[in-house]
């Protein structure tokens, strides 16, 4: 059951692949809040969607391969190029010139990319815990060979194609449990799980041979430079998945403001939503102070 239902649904064909979309409350500006990868869909920001609908017009949209969203064949259907294209699209499917974006790792990087493409069009950028290449990757990250098969697999040797197809599930329930470094986060962690369960394996191999514009520390310090509307930057001290120096970075390359959220995760719009809400409506009403404004 959802808090609240949707005011539109719509699709939009993206180099051959459908991306759902969904629009809530009829506020002003447009708020579009992007996913972070395929391994979740749209429910991910189930704790902000009702709050932030209140005051604004909100969107979201399931990546390709997960959701409501088509199922890619090839990898370059998930190419960063194309992912965003989709989001584009999805913006001028609903009418919206302009709009506050905000996303969460991948989903970061690419509101980022967003607002430095077409600066008319970006009122804001909030990138949560961004999944910009803007320092090396944590090194349990890149510890263990990705093609490499096992014949076990404990920890971070997990992240690896040949167990995904073994094991999808608990490979989904690992890196979550990663995610959430917080205690009493099992909630989180089943909803993420459940969530993955649209993806799988097939899905996540192909993005990881998709391109990925962010890819090396010089192309990611450009996209940061690039911006030019004022950002939000929410890190989570604990993150395991970026490495929680990239935050302060990109606030820095973009003359953005920095919160730190001491003992957070990856995902702090799950685990700490109140906080993350709060920060998100007051920087939306910031940079579009014309917006209604509500309690």
């Amino acid at each position: 059951m959802r808090a609240l239902q949707p005011t539109a649904t719509g699709v939009v064909d993206r180099d051959g692949v459908a991306v759902h979309y969904e629009v809530y409350g009829e506020g002003s500006p447009t708020v579009y809040l992007l996913m972070p990868d395929v391994i979740v869909h749209s429910r991910a920001w189930k704790a902000q969607i009702p709050f932030l609908a209140r005051h604004f017009r909100v969107v979201v949209s399931d990546p390709p391969g997960n959701g409501l969203s088509g199922t890619p064949v090839s990898a370059d259907q998930m190419d960063d190029p194309v992912l965003i294209a989709g989001q584009w699209a999805v913006l001028d499917a609903v009418g919206a010139e302009q709009a506050v974006l905000v996303g969460v790792c991948t989903g970061a990087g690419h509101s980022l990319i967003m607002a430095g493409q077409r600066p008319e069009r970006v009122l804001g950028a909030c990138a949560i815990n961004p999944g910009l290449r803007l320092t090396e990757p944590l090194p349990h990250r890149i510890a263990f060979d990705y093609d490499e098969p096992r014949d076990a697999y404990e920890g971070w040797q997990k992240q690896n194609r040949h167990y995904w197809k073994q094991d999808w599930a608990d490979w989904s329930e690992f890196f979550f449990g990663q995610m959430f470094p917080e205690p009493h986060s099992t909630k989180q962690l089943e909803d993420c799980v459940d969530w993955s369960m649209g993806s799988g394996a097939d899905m996540l191999i192909l993005e990881y041979a998709s391109t990925y514009l962010a890819a090396d520390i010089a192309s990611s310090r450009a996209i940061c430079e690039a911006v030019r509307c004022p950002v939000l930057v929410i890190t989570g001290s604990l993150d395991m998945c970026q490495n929680p120096l990239r935050g302060p970075i990109a606030a820095d390359l973009t003359g953005g403001d920095l919160v730190v959220i001491e003992g957070g995760g990856h995902l702090p719009q799950a685990r700490d939503p109140v906080k993350v809400n709060l920060l998100l409506r007051d920087f939306i009403r910031r940079v579009a102070p014309s917006g209604r404004i509500g309690p």
